[in-house]
């Protein structure tokens, strides 16, 4: 069996976890914002793309504006 930990242990351990959770977060938002992006840039590739981009995603045209919407750079004009 392994020794019982001594607080400061704990409190290194709780730490580290604390790190790794925020990283994965973080990532995970960064990837998201990535991926909407990506789709926004797709929506206009040809005249009805956005209805074509939900049915390939199982969503609803509204959920791919919404989305779009929330993560478009700043940089990205808005196209109806």
């Amino acid at each position: 069996m392994t020794p019982r930990p001594d607080e400061q242990a704990r409190t290194e351990l709780r730490a580290l976890v604390a790190q790794a959770k925020r990283h994965r977060e973080d990532e995970h938002e960064r990837v998201e914002a990535e991926f909407w992006q990506g789709i926004d840039a797709l929506q206009g590739s040809y005249h009805g793309a956005q209805q074509d981009i939900a049915d390939a995603l199982d969503v609803r045209r509204n959920q791919i504006l919404r989305q779009t919407k929330r993560y478009r750079s700043t940089d990205q004009s808005v196209t109806d």
